[in-house]
């Protein structure tokens, strides 16, 4: 029998110890709670509590039973295994569909190779060249280029969604335009021109430094172009405020309402001098601002007339935001970034990415392919308060009180600068009796549902009072389409308005004079 090994050569074993008892790792805990919290956070209370009852449950078999843990830890394996699959086969997928095989496409096309930059006599060692030509001579290379960085970049109406309202629909189908000469025209100048300048004060206008030149659109000075009286004799000034109706989203220069109001006053033997300050999206209180500016810089002579014509922008945005009783804009949040106010290192760089990553730009339209068909109401960096959860009571009386303030301060301008001010509710889609066939195919776009637009509608008419001037039924009995949304009109419902204002605004200017 072999004797015990020589000391020094071998290591004796170390004495038994007994077993760790297992780690307990915290993980596999907390993410369960943080789901519960997530689910409670985002309002889905049931599924949060039954969440929570089965993490409690598996939680407990798991400390308890250790066949429990370990059944449970390969389920979750298996679960992450195809979980990871399936993440790698949609993602690659998409990759390969909508970033590969489009560059493939469009280097067969164009016959170039990406990946051969250097160009060589004998040609590309993948593609044979053909010869070199400009890209503007490679239709069908055009053609495909065009069509995918359109889907990708855009909505397919050649502007940013911060430059031009989305609206669901082509206002170019709508039978209003349809039948009105040089509208695709008129609606992409009116899309280039756009919002204006950032200002403090407004949120955004037209001011001396911006310019628009085109056939159909043209603004300069703050305002845009109006037609001139044919009269002689001193005309009486007036200037006119307003939204994107007034503006005239949907007429050309000489067709907006001002231009309209001053033909029309042509024919009564008025020579009328209108000056068109409409802004797209203003409501009234912006309006009243913008009053105030162009009276204290005095660059234009003084008014004899202001007429105001809002309404729908105000009830907007109370539906919008959901309701408040202090003045706000469309864009509220917007402008003091654009105007130089320091934005953080992280915020440049997520907007930047925003902008120019494709995989952000494919995930939002994959988002959109798949979504919901109904569009998600987003203004500036606010969430739109949800139309089901807006009290049309409540919204029609802070719209009025609004109003009646911003009233109330033109009036006291008017005493202070020799003016007197006209005020008109302007007419909408639901305050029209009858609607034409087309325009009830626009009832109940998202955000203007009639259970809460109805009663806001009516409520706020019978608390108008003077000296507002109600037009919510100029186009009652008027045959034939005049809107092509909600609110905006084409050139024949501009020129009903301004017929509507005629006598009301030249019995003001014979008041001042």
């Amino acid at each position: 029998m072999a004797g015990p090994p020589p000391p020094g050569r071998w290591s004796s074993l170390p004495a038994a110890r007994p077993p760790a008892p297992p780690r307990r790792r915290i993980l596999p805990y907390l993410a369960p709670a943080l789901v519960v919290v997530l689910l409670w956070l985002f309002d889905a209370h049931e599924l949060a509590v039954i969440v929570a009852i089965l993490a409690t449950a598996v939680t407990i078999a798991t400390v308890a039973s250790p066949a429990a843990r370990r059944t449970v830890d390969r389920a979750a394996s298996w679960v992450a295994r195809i979980v990871g699959q399936v993440l790698t086969i949609v993602l690659l997928g998409g990759v390969q569909l909508l970033i590969f095989t489009p560059v493939a496409l469009l280097a067969r096309v164009m016959r170039v190779d990406p990946l051969d930059p250097v160009a060589r006599e004998g040609g590309s060692r993948w593609l044979a060249r053909g010869p070199t030509r400009e890209l503007h001579d490679r239709p069908y290379a055009d053609l495909a280029l065009g069509s995918v960085l359109a889907w990708i970049g855009g909505d397919g109406n050649g502007a940013d969604e911060g430059d031009a309202p989305t609206f669901g629909f082509d206002p170019l189908d709508q039978e209003a335009l349809r039948t009105q000469p040089d509208a695709a025209e008129l609606m992409a100048e009116l899309t280039a021109a756009g919002l204006g300048n950032p200002d403090p004060f407004t949120g955004w206008r037209f001011d001396d430094d911006f310019t628009h030149e085109s056939g159909l659109v043209n603004i300069t000075g703050g305002a845009r172009r109006t037609r001139a009286s044919g009269l002689d004799g001193e005309p009486l000034h007036v200037w006119f405020f307003g939204g994107s109706t007034m503006y005239g989203s949907g007429q050309s220069d000489l067709a907006t309402i001002p231009s309209a109001f001053v033909a029309r006053a042509d024919e009564t033997g008025v020579p009328v001098d209108a000056t068109n300050f409409g802004h797209p999206a203003y409501a009234n209180w912006q309006q009243v601002q913008l009053l105030e500016v162009h009276l204290t810089e005095g660059t234009r002579p003084a008014p004899d007339v202001v007429v105001f014509y809002d309404g729908f922008n105000d009830l907007t945005l109370q539906t919008q935001f959901g309701v408040h009783d202090e003045p706000t804009h469309l864009f509220f949040g917007t402008p003091a970034a654009r105007t130089g106010q320091e934005r953080s290192a992280g915020e440049i760089v997520r907007d930047w990415w925003g902008d120019h990553s494709a995989l952000a730009l494919t995930a939002g339209r994959i988002t959109d392919l798949f979504g919901d068909d109904e569009p998600e109401i987003r203004v500036a960096d606010v969430d739109a308060a949800p139309i089901d959860t807006i009290d049309p009571a409540a919204a029609a009386d802070a719209a009025l009180a609004i109003h009646r303030r911003g009233v109330d301060h033109v009036v006291a301008l008017g005493r202070a600068y020799g003016f007197t001010p006209v005020f008109f509710w302007q007419p909408y889609l639901y305050t029209r009796d009858p609607l034409t066939a087309a325009e009830t195919e626009l009832v109940d776009l998202p955000g203007y549902d009639t259970g809460v637009w109805r009663p806001m509608t009516d409520r706020i008419r019978a608390r108008l009072g003077d000296p507002v001037i109600d037009l919510s039924d100029v186009f009652d009995g008027v045959e034939g389409p005049l809107y092509w949304d909600f609110v905006h009109t084409n050139e024949r419902g501009a020129a009903l308005v301004a017929e509507a204002m005629l006598e009301p605004v030249l019995l003001a200017g014979e008041s001042v004079s």
